[in-house]
């Protein structure tokens, strides 16, 4: 499996950021312990693997664990500044076990935790013990989750997030939620050394509590920008200056009701939504089997983009996947027609029975096994749940506003909708969905006739009320009028900005999400002013030509403006002399990628969600427009999630209820286990009598002296322990020597002439456009590309090896 070289990938961005960081600040020679926690664990490892963290630190331990002692090492804190954290670290200290420390605290505003903050200032730097201890503290901005290579996260522990900003329960926490929003989204600006212009979603005319939410996140990541500016003079460097300015698009859930209502028939989506291992566990359990005929259980997660099948293939139609999986089944057994008996193979089950017993191949046999088991699981699910068959043509009639695929106005949707209620092969769910896209149809229809739609689902009427107060009740919450007080009553006039697409595309994938049409317009800078507004810098004219094609209408945007950009910044940028951001300062800089030309890049952000079709979109622009597009949110949005977050905006949804992940980490523990005061210099760890934190001298003006100097200071300190004492704990001992000695190995410890290596991938392009020619019925959308079939998707044989489900299925899909 061949590694994601992709420049622009935001893992990518983030492995190159993080590992240039802690090289820094590292000497030659010396032996250093990663202490990293919870939240930056699970950064760490979705970028790095072990063997690469092992090539730039001898060990890697949770903060929390009981970790041994260790004085001839030094410990790097890659860790959040907290309390807990920052009296973990003053255990250390106490207990002296390691020989001295650095720290590459995740990067806040002093606003975002003021109680930290003063603990941090009056404690933890008042301490002399502290000031001696620690040899280098930094600031490191990588706290985001990148998900996929243009998708990021503001944390993996937020299954939904809309009743964070849209239940008045939750009230209490949204601004700290925005703070933390705003804080991610700076993460990802300085470890992609970006300043970006800031537009944010205002509706007109908009009579909803939540209305300002975009403003709000918008002025905050502004306020967060500016006190980095400050605390770090040398940002904007020359570099970022030089580059065409980003764009930062902040809006949220309410822009779009029907994208997160619809089923989308690419497969990535249809996987996530309605296969229930992957829907609720994220994991896909299935039967494989291997050569000898053996057949076991198995469980993988969709999140590898170094899987090159899975990155081709998880935007495509679901029934292009299939055919394109096939062909490349096909193209291994033909390019390999030593190893197995072709004769055998009539159908695509036969030939994944000779894939089982391919001997070799084991990863692609594996990667192979994987998406034809998955595809053919989607295609069975969607075949039993009608999905296609019926449900889809209705869904996408009501966005189009009632004109159906072959061009024609359906006048009959309401039969239409009673008809598919009344199915017994329609989930409950699926029918809840088709009764909320019609009335956003219809602009809301009155109580009653919501309550006769109801009866057709098949539920009792003791559930009617219920089903009412929980989920179709809240929909005003996102700015959308459900009912109509009288039936003569005007329909609720909401602006749509999605389109609708008819031409090279299936029946079943004719919208387009409104995400898709804003950020085309952002590229262009012919987004409306009065929407969509800047957050204070607006473009020079100069800037638009620059980065505008010839005969584009991007001076739609500069009419009107008031003001050009605040010259105080374009003054700082044109007299920018100072340093790098790869020069990190005591608190650490900029840093991150660069060396190649870059094109623009364009941020979007949508607080309370976003949807796979509206993931798909930013893919799709980033091949078609010459610019690099990327989304960002708290979660990703299914249908049956969309439902659940409707239900959850009721006002008897209590806190404890909706467990919120913002909430259970206010409520956290500043006490740290008493094991982390024990000695660990032994197998069954010694306590030793917790110190006072006293005589606290405050350290003067920028506290520590350069890093050099500290080094030399601890230098001339005797060591209690010259070198590691080995064989005391032969297990733990020898893991520890095996670790030193790849390290070693990577950094010529001990007068080796091996070298380390940096990991930079190269800058070659790592999706490719599917060919206009490649079969399939077309592509989902005609401003996008989509990427090539794996293999070459040669044609050859496929049509002897398709099988007779796929046939059936196909019929569906006009």
């Amino acid at each position: 499996m061949s590694k994601n070289k992709d420049p622009n990938s935001l893992i990518n961005i983030q492995h190159d950021y993080i590992y240039n960081k802690i090289k820094s600040i590292q000497q030659p020679k010396e032996i250093y312990n990663l202490v990293i926690d919870k939240k930056v664990e699970t950064i760490l490892y979705k970028t790095f693997t072990k063997e690469q963290l092992l090539r730039i630190v001898a060990s890697v331990e949770l903060i929390a664990s009981e970790r041994r002692k260790n004085t001839y090492m030094t410990a790097i804190y890659m860790v959040e500044q907290s309390i807990y954290n920052l009296k973990c670290i003053m255990a250390d200290v106490t207990t002296k076990r390691y020989k001295r420390g650095m720290t590459l605290f995740a990067y806040q505003d002093e606003d975002v935790d003021p109680k930290g903050t003063k603990f941090f200032n009056n404690k933890f730097l008042a301490n002399p013990a502290v000031v001696d201890y620690l040899t280098y503290i930094g600031r490191i901005n990588f706290e985001y989750n990148a998900v996929e290579t243009r998708v990021f996260l503001t944390d993996d522990k937020t299954a939904n997030s809309m009743p964070i900003y849209y239940n008045k329960n939750v009230l209490n926490f949204v601004m700290p939620q925005i703070k933390q929003v705003a804080k991610c989204l700076l993460n990802v600006m300085i470890s992609m050394e970006e300043y970006p212009f800031i537009r944010f979603y205002r509706p007109v005319d908009a009579n909803y509590d939540a209305k300002r939410l975009p403003e709000l996140i918008a002025d905050e990541f502004q306020k967060q920008m500016d006190e980095y500016c400050r605390s770090n003079q040398n940002y904007p460097t020359p570099e970022v200056s030089a580059k065409t300015r980003s764009i930062l698009l902040i809006t949220d859930r309410t822009i779009d009701l029907f994208a997160p209502l619809l089923h989308e028939f690419t497969y990535q989506a249809m996987a996530m939504d309605i296969v229930q291992s992957l829907e609720r566990e994220g994991v896909f359990k299935y039967q494989s089997e291997n050569e000898k005929g053996e057949v076991n259980d198995v469980e993988a997660t969709l999140n590898n983009e170094n899987d090159e099948d899975w990155v081709n293939l998880r935007h495509l139609h679901i029934i292009e996947s299939s055919e394109l999986i096939v062909n490349k089944i096909t193209e291994l057994v033909k390019n390999n027609p030593l190893m197995i008996d072709r004769s055998k193979a009539s159908t695509s089950s036969d030939l994944m029975y000779i894939v089982a017993h391919l001997k070799g191949f084991d990863e692609e046999r594996r990667q192979l096994t994987l998406h034809k088991t998955l595809i053919d699981k989607c295609l069975d699910i969607n075949a039993s749940r009608k999905l296609a068959e019926f449900a889809a043509d209705f869904e996408q009639t009501c966005c189009a506003d009632g004109v159906s695929f072959e061009g024609e106005r359906n006048k009959h949707l309401h039969d239409d909708l009673i008809v598919l209620l009344a199915r017994d092969d329609l989930h409950i769910n699926d029918k809840m969905r088709l009764i909320l896209i019609y009335a956003y149809y219809r602009g809301g229809l009155i109580r009653a006739d919501f309550e006769k739609l109801i009866k057709f689902i098949g539920v009792d009427d003791r559930h009617i009320t219920g089903l009412m107060e929980r989920c179709f009740n809240n929909v005003d919450k996102l700015g959308f009028q459900l009912f109509k007080t009288d039936i003569k009553d005007k329909p609720f006039g909401k602006q749509y900005f999605h389109t609708i697409n008819n031409e090279g595309t299936y029946n079943t994938s004719r919208y387009t999400p409104g995400v898709k049409t804003i950020m085309q317009n952002v590229a262009k800078y012919s987004l409306d002013r009065e929407w969509f507004p800047y957050f204070r810098d607006i473009p020079l004219d100069d800037e638009v030509v620059v980065t505008e094609p010839k005969g584009s209408n991007a001076k739609k945007d500069l009419q009107s403006s008031g003001t050009l950009r605040n010259p105080r910044i374009k003054a700082s940028w044109a007299s920018q002399t100072g340093t790098s951001s790869s020069n990190l300062s005591r608190y650490g800089g900029g840093g991150g990628v660069g060396g190649h030309k870059q094109k623009q890049r364009i941020f979007c952000y949508v607080a309370g969600g976003i949807t796979y079709n509206e993931i798909r979109s930013i893919y799709e622009l980033s091949s078609s427009l010459n610019k690099e597009f990327y989304i960002g949110s708290e979660s990703i949005l299914r249908p049956r999630d969309f439902l659940i977050g409707l239900q959850n905006l009721s006002e008897n949804k209590t806190l404890e209820a909706l467990d919120l992940n913002i909430v259970k980490e206010s409520m956290k523990s500043e006490d740290i286990p008493d094991f982390l005061y024990n000695d660990g210099s032994s197998s069954i760890p010694r306590p030793i009598p917790r110190q006072q934190m006293s005589g606290q001298v405050p350290i003067r003006g920028a506290g520590y002296p350069p890093q050099h100097q500290q080094h030399q200071q601890h230098q001339q300190q005797p060591h209690p322990q010259s070198q590691p004492q080995f064989g005391q704990v032969s297990s733990f001992q020898q893991q520890v020597e095996q670790q030193q000695q790849m390290y070693a190995k990577a950094h010529g410890i001990n007068h080796e002439s091996g070298s380390s290596s940096n990991g930079a991938g190269s800058t070659s392009g790592h999706y490719k456009k599917r060919s206009s020619k490649s079969g399939g019925g077309g592509g989902e959308s005609s401003s996008g590309s989509s990427p090539a079939p794996p293999g070459g998707g040669s044609a050859d044989g496929s049509g002897s090896s398709s099988s007779g489900k796929r046939s059936r299925l196909k019929k569906f899909f006009k």
